[in-house]
């Protein structure tokens, strides 16, 4: 038997918990938290009750061990074929935008995303959704929320670069609100630990709450201390308690804040704040570097920027990849019932974009196989590790 003392020593003193929040969301007496030291440390579980080493925190924590080769046996009914489908294993892929104006404006991309959820909701395919939101003690950082209606859409963030431990919530939702249809947005860490949810099937409630996952393409999180830093040195900014909100995405992508003055401050632009700031490494988080997951290929759908210019009536658009059949059958519903578009967008588009890819399948495979050389804790994917090759040119592998 294991508990919350083997997670610690194992996952958690070792560099390898990413932060998902799943431990504490499926424990029984609610004695694991989230915690924050500071305000701008990085989210650490902690023990705040009793352990009866039940097991559950240690068997779903996707920060040691993500089997991704049962996952998409049970998923998919097949291993993925690493060497053909450097997406993961998908039906079709796409591109489109919400077509509520406040939803694809108000989106970092298309809104798409955005636009899912309202429609699940409306239709009530889910009875509430996990996603994230702006904290209200600490507007400078990001936290969950949990909505129950397509009204509450706006309370949900865009694009946020720290790690919110979305899943902590999943206990919440379903026991105490008597939730039984979640639907959760996550970036892959999430979505590796509710798949060990669902093949553990235990809780069997928790489990069987979740009706659908849609991945967020993630190239890494960063530890607050950088977006600190960046809002120090760029945006002039020496204490956070002036900030009464934050957009990573606002204007052309900018960095922007708000300061209880009421001025609108502009910190940096996202190709300065994503390429000469946290992009190259420099506070992207450890455990992300050892991550080979860009597209979060455990989802059933999974969403992405779209970097390449495409015929297209907006400006903003969403990239789709559906996974699963249940993933497919929200996306023709929402199509269905007008929440969005839809295009076909050749999938090889999305591996030329540059920095997720190079950061998830080159240089964080690479490191990967590198720290496991040295004996240096690391996850296990359980597939073989290997690097391989894309022809940017010729959009095809090498």
């Amino acid at each position: 038997m294991v508990g919350f003392d083997e997670l610690k020593r194992d996952i958690i003193e070792g560099g390898l918990c990413t932060g998902c929040g799943l431990c504490a969301g499926v424990c029984p007496l609610q004695s694991i938290e989230m915690y924050y030291e500071t305000p701008t440390a990085d989210v650490i579980p902690r023990l705040t009750g009793k352990c009866d080493n039940c097991e559950l925190c240690y068997k779903v924590c996707p920060g040691k061990d993500i089997p991704m080769r049962d996952i998409d046996s049970k998923v998919f009914g097949r291993p993925c074929s690493l060497d053909s489908e450097p997406l993961g294993i998908f039906q079709n892929s796409y591109r489109g935008y919400a077509t509520d104006d406040f939803l694809r404006t108000g989106a970092s991309s298309g809104g798409v995303v955005s636009a899912l959820i309202a429609y699940a909701l409306d239709e009530e395919i889910i009875d509430g959704a996990l996603l994230v939101g702006w904290n209200k003690q600490w507007p400078w950082r990001a936290s969950p929320i949990i909505i129950e209606s397509s009204s509450e859409i706006g309370k949900s963030a865009r694009t946020v670069l720290e790690m919110v431990p979305v899943n902590t919530l999943l206990y919440q939702a379903v026991e105490k609100r008597g939730l039984n249809k979640i639907g959760v947005v996550g970036v892959p860490c999430h979505i590796h630990g509710l798949r060990k949810l669902q093949l553990l099937e235990r809780p069997a409630k928790l489990a069987k709450s979740i009706r659908f996952m849609i991945g967020l393409f993630c190239a890494s999180t960063y530890y607050y201390e950088g977006i600190y830093h960046l809002l120090r040195e760029y945006g002039g900014i020496t204490n956070l308690k002036d900030i009464v909100a934050m957009d990573y995405r606002g204007g052309q992508g900018a960095n922007m804040v708000m300061t209880t003055d009421g001025r609108i401050r502009y910190i940096a632009s996202k190709h300065d704040r994503t390429w000469h700031f946290l992009g190259p490494a420099s506070y992207k988080r450890d455990r992300c570097l050892m991550c080979i997951d860009w597209s979060s290929e455990l989802a059933d759908i999974s969403a992405a920027d779209i970097f390449q210019k495409v015929e297209s009536p907006v400006e903003k658009l969403t990239g789709i990849i559906v996974r699963t059949e249940i993933g497919k059958e929200l996306i023709q519903g929402a199509v269905d019932k007008g929440y969005m578009t839809r295009t076909e967008h050749n999938p090889n588009l999305f591996l030329s974009s540059g920095l997720g890819w190079e950061s998830k399948k080159h240089a964080g495979m690479f490191r990967l196989m590198q720290r496991k050389r040295f004996n240096w804790p690391t996850p296990n994917y359980q597939y073989p590790l290997k690097v391989r090759h894309f022809s940017r040119k010729k959009l095809a592998f090498i």
